[in-house]
């Protein structure tokens, strides 16, 4: 047997409501949408048209996976005016009815589970039934907007170990131009977020991200670092070579002088007295054309050695800036290769949390 609305306010009803609500709208209508049925067996059956009440309640949200988290938000209802003393609400057998799917632009309903238990107050105990909704972020905004820029980032640095180790203007700018794009986005991330004293997902990806970008320029302060290293022996050693240069251009004609000197007599006298047969003092006296010839070659072949140790410097130092590219070109995709592994693998997976069975709604 059905009734309209007004047979509702002759019945009695256990004031049932919704403890953690924070605001509740009631959708009116010219006439009210009430279905009320009496059952054979006695039961009432009261319900009202869809959408006329609209409840908000607020969900303590955990954002330790965000952006690919799950949250749990929770409707407790209660009798208000009514102990256990006086009224036992339950749970019926299909408590929860999805009548169509519910579509969010931020989340999906996972699940949908129910439970009861009682409440302890000054004036007594009351039932208390409590359903709690699970919802999927949808994270695919996420990965367009915040991952996959990241990873472009990333990848651009990476471009500076394919440039010459000389070229140190463009690496830098490489460098740095990925590290500000970075920081900038991830300001904009944070602004979008409440703010929350412990680390999430997103945190985790962002640091990492600027930790290999900074790497990449370590990497490049190192090679230059070594490379002004071998500079400065390569110019000590040229240093060198020509102060020896400049010392036998200026000794090899006092020589010549000392020589052209020395008195016969002392030279007869060094002949019976030295015990070793030396060579006459004599025979070490240079013309100066002779000279001249003999220091030019002495010039050039100088002046060679010195050209091919610099060739030899040379080369080494763009061997070893080279190799040290070669090996970062490989690790540094490789360790971010593993990071991505890590990563993924374990914010993908359920969480332990939510473990417990569910139903779907339907």
């Amino acid at each position: 047997m059905s009734f309209d609305d007004k047979f509702e306010k002759m019945l009695w009803s256990p004031n049932v409501c919704i403890v953690n609500t924070k605001s509740t709208t009631v959708h009116k209508s010219p006439k009210p949408n009430v279905l009320l049925m009496l059952m054979p067996n006695g039961t009432i059956w009261l319900n009202y048209r869809k959408l006329q009440v609209k409840v908000e309640s607020p969900c303590s949200m955990n954002l330790e996976r965000f952006p690919i988290d799950e949250q749990v938000c929770s409707l407790v209802f209660e009798s208000y005016s009514y102990n256990t003393a006086t009224v036992r609400i339950d749970w019926m057998p299909t408590p929860i009815t999805v009548l169509e799917d519910i579509s969010l632009p931020d989340f999906d309903l996972a699940g949908v589970r129910t439970f009861k238990h009682t409440e302890s107050y000054k004036a007594g105990e009351w039932y208390r039934l409590t359903v709690e909704l699970k919802f999927k972020r949808r994270y695919g905004f996420y990965i367009l907007q915040m991952y996959f820029p990241t990873y472009i980032s990333v990848f651009i640095s990476w471009i500076a170990f394919c440039i010459d180790s000389k070229a140190l203007p463009a690496r830098i700018v490489l460098g740095v131009n990925s590290l500000m794009s970075l920081t900038f986005q991830f300001g904009n991330i944070i602004r979008s977020l409440p703010p929350v004293s412990y680390i999430k997902a997103i945190d985790i990806w962002m640091f990492t991200c600027v930790a290999f970008i900074f790497a990449s320029l370590l990497e490049l302060a190192f090679v230059a670092y070594q490379d002004k290293k071998l500079l400065l022996k390569s110019s000590k050693s040229g240093n060198t070579v020509n102060a020896m240069i400049t010392l036998m251009k200026h000794i090899m004609p006092f020589v010549e002088e000392r020589d052209e000197s020395i008195p016969d007599r002392y030279i007869e006298r060094r002949k019976t007295d030295d015990v070793c047969d030396f060579p006459k003092v004599k025979s070490i006296s240079i013309q100066s054309d002779k000279f001249s010839s003999e220091t030019n070659s002495l010039d050039r072949e100088l002046a060679t050695r010195r050209r091919m140790h610099y060739l030899k410097k040379k080369r080494r130092l763009l061997d070893f800036g080279n190799q040290v590219d070669r090996i970062s070109f490989f690790a540094f995709p490789t360790s971010f290769l593993v990071f991505n592994v890590f990563y993924w693998g374990f914010y993908l997976q359920e969480p332990s949390s939510s473990a417990t069975s569910w139903n779907d709604g339907q």
